[in-house]
Formats: structure tokens, C-alpha cells, sequence
């Protein structure tokens, strides 16, 4: 009898923490929705490293946030988030022909999203050069940091930071006469 109330008890304590973090990764992926638009920035320096575009759109219904990557230029890449069972995922589908594929790591918090690395296609990651994993710092509302790890191999071979603000609005274009 202690042993089953003893199972019973981990049972539905495993059960509440799946449902909390199946709360903290809904909360994270509608925290993602909301970077819908266009951002701009630098990187690795804030105020004189190379320029940057990034474009969110929330796609499929609400059931994809779609980030671009300097879209319409080359080496443009993208990355999908999405929600998988309750459970925040991305596939990064990188300008080197790979697709690293991430979920939302234990060490997130309200205001930060760490993606973990969960596999993926393309490439042999003992071997090939990768994009093994990353996070995002919402600071604002208008303001979000990405920081992104490069290896090859198991070895970590840079870093990537990006400083973004989100664009201003364009002003609505009056009504045809």
C-alpha cells in the first residue's frame, strides 16, 4: 500500500510539472508571436557592427512564427518555431544547406528563450560545421537580442549577437479616391 501511494504521489507530481512546462513553453511561443514585424539592428557591436534585418511572421494559422534571417539577401536563413506536443521546437534551416533543429532548454526563463540543440538533417554534427544552439532576450517590447553558437564538430568555433529593434510601424496609406 506505501509502495502504490508512494507511485501514486511521483506520478501526479511528474504530471503537474509537465503541465507547468508545458506553460512556460506555450507563455515562450506567444512571447514569439508577438515579434511579428520587422527588426533591424547590428552585430556583435550595438552601435557600429555590420547591419542586420530580421522579420518575424506568425504563419499557419498561428501554429508557426517563421523568423527571417536578412531576408531578400544572400545568405538569407531561416528559422520556424513551433509548438510540438505542448513543447517549444525550431528547425533553422541554414544558408550552408544544413537544418539544426532546437527546443526550449530548462534554462529559460520569462525573458529568455534558450533553444537547445535537439538534432537534425544536413550534416554530421561530430564532423560539420552547425549552428549548435542559441537564445533570445526579450528586453522590451521593441527590443530583442539573439546570441547564436557556431561549432563544427563538438568544438565551439564563434558566436554570433545580434542587437535588433523593431522597425517602426509604416504609416497607413490613405484611402483611395
Amino acid at each position: 500500500m506505501k509502495t502504490a501511494l508512494a507511485f501514486a504521489t511521483l506520478l501526479l507530481a511528474a504530471t503537474v510539472v509537465t503541465a507547468q512546462d508545458d506553460a512556460e513553453h506555450k507563455a515562450t511561443y506567444e512571447r514569439l508571436k508577438q515579434l511579428a514585424g520587422t527588426w533591424s539592428g547590428r552585430m556583435e557591436d550595438p552601435m557600429a557592427g555590420p547591419p542586420i534585418t530580421v522579420r518575424y511572421e506568425v504563419a499557419s494559422g498561428g501554429n508557426a512564427v517563421i523568423e527571417y534571417q536578412n531576408p531578400g539577401r544572400n545568405g538569407e536563413m531561416v528559422t520556424v518555431y513551433y509548438l510540438a506536443s505542448g513543447r517549444l521546437q525550431a528547425t533553422h534551416y541554414c544558408a550552408a544547406g544544413n537544418q539544426p533543429a532546437y527546443r526550449l532548454g530548462k534554462a529559460s526563463t520569462q525573458d529568455l528563450a534558450v533553444m537547445e540543440f535537439a538534432g537534425g538533417t544536413g550534416f554530421d554534427p561530430e564532423k560539420d560545421g552547425y549552428v549548435r544552439h542559441g537564445s533570445i532576450r526579450f528586453i522590451a517590447p521593441d527590443r530583442i537580442e539573439e546570441r547564436w553558437y557556431h561549432f563544427v564538430g563538438p568544438k565551439q568555433m564563434g558566436a554570433t549577437h545580434w542587437f535588433l529593434q523593431r522597425d517602426a510601424t509604416p504609416a497607413a496609406a490613405p484611402p483611395a479616391k
